[in-house]
């Protein structure tokens, strides 16, 4: 039930068909193109333009565009360019597409990773087709869990590599430290200690508290509850759940203890954040 509600963001109903062009044999005529389904285009290297209503979009090497559905485009592909690009069609019922626009987005190193691990796959699913549904699941969650990571991303929930925005980790953390922070985000949804932190990055507790303190500026724990606080926002404002779920879903004891946190640090209630949105 409570996937199912987070999923109505996007709510990515199948991939249609993906291509995986390493590299694209250049076609140097434009032509026009129209489909009833999304579609994502990834340059991985290269690069290539759509023409859309009058205005041209270059999409250069790490970038991603959108193109809607039932809405004619032409496709330039430049003379003498090595173009490797990635292609996912989709049918997607929620809303919250749109808000990508139809402009190039920078990806950043873990969205890179992660658009082309999904288009390899899709590529390579739907060569052989199998018969059991559960790949198709597979295939769309993954493209519903990428979309919700750049959605976050781009509206603050999650600065560049995935991190809080508020957090004042830097690039230049330890190894430990990032590992940290990866599990916390991993484990948002739920709760962790420290002392099961320390036991994975082979720490003491006092040790790693210490240390990411000096770090980072902030605790452990001050970083998770933002990462948990964050992640509300987004649920409160984009999504179909009630409080309660919102709560049950980051792991709060009680929907009154989740409304006494929400409101500690923004300094309203859930109820009237939401008004906002």
């Amino acid at each position: 039930m409570l996937f199912n509600k987070i999923k109505r963001t996007f709510n990515i109903q199948t991939i249609v068909a993906a291509l995986n062009y390493r590299p694209l044999t250049i076609i140097k005529t434009p032509y026009e193109e129209i489909y009833s389904f999304w579609q994502l285009f990834y340059v991985s290297r290269g690069q290539m333009s759509i023409v859309r209503d009058g205005k041209t979009e270059t999409i250069s090497a790490g970038q991603i565009i959108f193109r809607p559905p039932n809405k004619t485009s032409t496709m330039i592909y430049p003379d003498n360019c090595e173009l490797y690009l990635g292609i996912l069609d989709f049918i997607c019922a929620g809303k919250a597409i749109t808000s990508f626009g139809e402009h190039p987005i920078t990806l950043d190193g873990k969205e890179k990773l992660i658009i082309e691990e999904l288009i390899k796959e899709s590529a390579g699913f739907y060569k052989t087709l199998p018969s059991d549904p559960l790949w198709t699941e597979l295939i769309s969650s993954r493209l519903e869990s990428f979309l919700v990571r750049l959605f976050g991303r781009i509206n603050g929930v999650f600065s560049s590599e995935g991190q809080s925005e508020k957090s004042n980790t830097k690039n230049n953390v330890s190894e430990s430290i990032s590992r940290i922070n990866d599990l916390l985000e991993e484990r948002r949804f739920s709760n962790i200690t420290i002392d099961e932190i320390a036991a994975l990055v082979n720490e003491s507790p006092n040790v790693i508290m210490k240390r990411y303190k000096k770090e980072t500026g902030e605790s452990i724990m001050e970083h998770f509850l933002e990462l948990k606080l964050h992640t509300a926002i987004t649920l409160v404002l984009s999504s179909d759940m009630n409080f309660t779920e919102i709560s049950d879903l980051l792991g709060f004891s009680s929907v009154n203890y989740f409304s006494k946190f929400f409101k500690k640090r923004t300094g309203m209630t859930p109820t009237e954040y939401s008004r906002r949105g």
